[in-house]
């Protein structure tokens, strides 16, 4: 701190001699207005390049910390213009906006909605959101590797199911092979009866002339017109 260092030519700290001369002149007292006053001493924010200035994004929001601001009627008359914030720590949920070192109003953060949020605050929500969403994001992937993990699985077990259907089909294919025909027939008798088709039974046309048809009348809208 240049206060808090060492005067070599006056040989005594500098904060020494600042606290001398407050006790003899005192401290000048600002003659403005007290708001004025206090967007003199707000910290300001400005970017040094003119390709990174604060600029109004799509004729009515202005971004700051990571957060959109508004400001109806004022930010669309500024949508050409290079702004200089202005804005207390402690409090970020208004900033101030200069242009050309005046003062030419103030925008508001629609996500705090009127709360008292400061610099520190929003930093931490901003860590907690981004954690949150890493997280979120995980689990995500994790559902999508269990679903693949499932979806192969059952890929396997299908298989499975498959290669036990074909190796039992060629057991029976050799059942001959393995008993008389005496135990075969009796094998055959002893087996259930296969299951009832769920397939509806084959259409059938009617029977002609089964149905007495009724021919209606026709009337005819010219020969009802003529005289």
């Amino acid at each position: 701190d240049y206060q808090q260092s060492w005067d070599g030519l006056r040989r005594q700290i500098r904060s020494v001699f600042w606290e001398e001369a407050v006790r003899q002149t005192g401290v000048p007292q600002y003659l403005g207005a007290p708001d004025d006053l206090k967007l003199l001493l707000m910290k300001a924010q400005n970017r040094k390049a003119g390709s990174h200035a604060y600029r109004v994004h799509d004729r009515s929001r202005l971004s700051f910390q990571g957060h959109w601001y508004v400001c109806p009627g004022l930010l669309s008359r500024l949508s050409n213009r290079a702004l200089e914030i202005h804005y207390d720590r402690r409090d970020i949920s208004v900033i101030y906006l200069f242009v050309e070192g005046s003062y030419v109003g103030e925008a508001y953060c629609q996500a705090f909605m009127g709360q008292r949020v400061s610099e520190w605050e929003a930093a931490a929500m901003r860590k907690h959101d981004r954690e949150r969403a890493k997280a979120a994001a995980s689990a995500t992937q994790q559902v999508r590797t269990d679903l693949q993990e499932e979806m192969e699985a059952t890929k396997s077990q299908r298989r499975r199911a498959t290669r036990l259907r074909e190796q039992a089909r060629q057991f029976d294919r050799q059942r001959e092979e393995i008993h008389p025909s005496q135990v075969l027939s009796e094998l055959e008798a002893r087996l259930p009866p296969p299951p009832a088709s769920l397939r509806l039974p084959e259409a059938k046309p009617d029977p002609e002339k089964e149905y007495p048809v009724q021919h209606l009348a026709i009337r005819y809208r010219e020969r009802e017109m003529e005289p």
